[in-house]
């Protein structure tokens, strides 16, 4: 019989930080937010009027898997709502538990929710990755008693990479497939260079990141359209600047930053900066002078990275889902992430949401 033991407190999860690591290495297609790393950055930053609920399952004296979720205050067109979900706040594409056991972890957790007393509105598990997840939670759901319901959720633009360039470019239109090799040559005559900080940690030698060159790539995004964002989103913005800086650390010291750069003549012209982790990337943010736009540096920064990236023997790139258009290009595989919901039959706001859900997504399926 398994036990879930509930951690409620970001600082009493550093006694389980050696179980955590295990369980990491086992998960599949593990990214950078299923690390206890990114979950302390994210707890300090974003953790602010939530409840941490890390469900840990012991089969005897072993914990075999992890779930963290935590609870939240949301604004929906039903009012506030208690939502109990995956901490990822869309920062990534997928998330789900930790471990090499995901069933009987999905399973336990389910079946201890259930006997606790509830203080959610809705039980929302998003960002679900079906190729991995095999309609795991949606079972262990409907085992104990959460009548799940379960929707697409978003749509990631991704590249899975072939044996050589040659073989990608065949895959775009004659027209973009022209328009990449023309911005690699035109880059190449302009004497503009590729770099790739991509940092290999050996737990022998001291490491330390390289600060500067990620210090370069902030004051180029400042010189860009994300300078004077108001999303709150980008690497410059004053409410999230130290929250990426705190990432590129974390992400460097486990050697699961990529970084990609373009120089000319000492000057950085252009960024693109990822998470990876077993030959996957995921793309979280891009910039580049606006002075260089007639030497196409976005074109030229992906088309680069691409090519290195299948040199290097990497197998997948996500694009994430934003400015769906421009990705769509460069895209050849479209990554659906899925959503499963109870909704508390004792809120009122629950079962309002429950029949605009249904609404919403029975729309965009006919559309």
């Amino acid at each position: 019989m398994a036990n879930v033991i509930e951690v409620n407190r970001i600082e009493d999860l550093h006694a389980y930080a050696l179980t955590w690591e295990r369980l990491f290495r086992k998960t599949p297609h593990a990214t950078f937010f299923q690390t206890l790393d990114w979950l302390q950055t994210y707890w300090k930053f974003y953790g602010q009027n939530k409840t941490l609920r890390v469900l840990l399952v012991q089969v005897e004296s072993e914990i075999i898997g992890i779930l963290p979720l935590v609870e939240q205050r949301e604004t929906t067109h039903a009012g506030p709502v208690r939502v109990l979900t995956y901490p990822l706040d869309a920062w990534g594409s997928f998330f789900g538990p930790i471990g090499g056991e995901p069933t009987a972890t999905l399973f336990s957790a389910c079946r201890y929710l259930a006997a606790t007393s509830k203080q959610w509105d809705l039980f929302d598990l998003r960002w679900i990755e079906p190729e991995v997840d095999r309609g795991r939670t949606f079972n262990a759901m409907r085992c104990h008693g959460f009548t799940t319901v379960p929707y697409t959720w978003q749509t990631s633009y991704a590249i899975d990479l072939p044996g050589n360039f040659d073989d990608y470019l065949a895959t775009r239109t004659p027209k973009f497939r022209a328009s990449i090799r023309r911005a690699i040559r035109k880059a190449q005559e302009a004497g503009i260079v590729q770099e790739r900080y991509r940092p290999e940690v050996d737990a022998t030698r001291p490491f330390s990141p390289n600060e500067e060159l990620y210090d370069r790539c902030v004051e180029l995004a400042r010189r860009t359209w994300q300078g004077g964002s108001s999303s709150g989103t980008t690497i410059s913005h004053a409410e999230t600047a130290e929250f990426f800086r705190e990432c590129f650390l974390k992400a460097s010291q486990r050697g699961m930053l990529d970084l990609m750069t373009l120089r000319r003549d000492d000057e950085l012209i252009a960024f693109s900066y990822n998470f990876c982790h077993q030959g996957r990337l995921l793309g979280m943010r891009m910039g580049y002078e606006p002075d260089c736009k007639r030497l196409s540096p976005g074109v030229t920064m992906l088309g680069m990275q691409i090519r290195d990236s299948i040199d290097r023997g990497d197998c997948r790139i996500d694009l994430g889902i934003d400015h769906p258009k421009a990705k769509e290009r460069w895209s050849n595989k479209t990554l659906l992430s899925q959503r499963l919901c109870h909704y508390s039959r004792f809120s009122v706001q629950a079962q309002i949401l429950r029949w605009g859900h249904w609404l919403k997504y029975r729309s965009a399926a006919a559309a």
